[in-house]
């Protein structure tokens, strides 16, 4: 398995992190959208009406998941399925119950990349990223 050698995916307002690769991150908020790719433009719009969404392609139910980045020290997006939200619900009630840090990165499952967030409880391996207070930053 090679890594990319230059981490500005993982500091994108959209980070995809490569298998093996973690971001440390804290939970902000959710956000409901219906989600569709627009040949147009080659990128995903989301979109809070159906109607909006006549000329996307696989027009879907997404909910947005906003997070502060460690890495990039700013407000990250990470589009979850309805199967990745519950598996990162789970991992925030562990959290709650255990403390700890949350880490999200991607695994490839029977041929597709999905978003997996695991709890690491003990202290933060953040290299040289700036341990702040959320507060002050927002």
């Amino acid at each position: 398995m090679s890594l990319n050698i230059s981490k500005e995916h993982l500091t994108a307002y959209f980070p995809k992190p490569c298998e093996g690769e973690e971001i440390p991150i804290h939970f902000i908020d959710f956000e409901e959208k219906i989600a569709g790719w627009s040949p147009e433009l080659k990128r995903t719009l989301y979109m809070n009406d159906i109607a909006d969404t006549e000329e996307l392609k696989r027009v879907r139910d997404v909910t947005l998941l906003k997070v502060y980045n460690w890495f990039s020290d700013s407000e990250s997006i990470i589009e979850l399925s309805y199967p990745e939200r519950i598996q990162f619900e789970n991992v925030m009630d562990k959290l709650v119950k255990h403390s700890g840090e949350i880490r999200y990165t991607t695994r490839k499952i029977n041929g597709k990349m999905v978003n997996v967030f695991r709890l690491e409880r003990g202290a933060p391996a953040r290299g040289d990223v700036k341990e702040k207070l959320l507060a002050d930053l927002l």
